[in-house]
């Protein structure tokens, strides 16, 4: 009896820990992109082609960058993700082009929270939730 106890409670604190750790793109990176990126993505006119628009952010994240073969996001692999160059400003060396992201006036990178939640929604997949 105690050890199907405490097999209930293992499972339901993995459970528990799983859902606090799922990033939702809605709640969570659509956001930080509103936030931070739409002012300049705002059409997909922009230089780099991206629209970061709340209809078509994760569509247009999923694509393959202007600036690079690279696709922008790599569902599962934040490293091969673009996206993460462009934000890290490690875009040339990682073959792109341009300039650090976010541009804001004055200039301020993510910060590391924001950062890691975009790390951790494309490392989940990149999911549509």
């Amino acid at each position: 009896m105690r050890r199907r106890l405490a097999a209930a409670l293992m499972a339901a604190s993995a459970a528990t820990m799983a859902d606090e750790a799922a990033v939702s793109f809605k709640t969570q990176i659509q956001p930080i992109l509103d936030a931070q990126c739409v002012f300049c993505h705002v059409t997909g006119a922009e230089n780099g082609g991206l629209n970061l628009g709340r209809r078509v952010a994760r569509a247009s994240l999923l694509a393959v960058s202007t600036e690079t073969p690279m696709p922008r996001v790599t569902p599962g692999a934040p490293e091969q993700s673009y996206l993460i160059h462009k934000l890290r400003g490690t875009q040339l060396a990682a073959g792109g082009s341009g300039n650090r992201m976010p541009m804001n006036d004055p200039p301020r990178p993510l910060d590391d929270g924001q950062l890691d939640l975009i790390l951790r929604w494309i490392n989940a997949g990149a999911p549509d939730n």
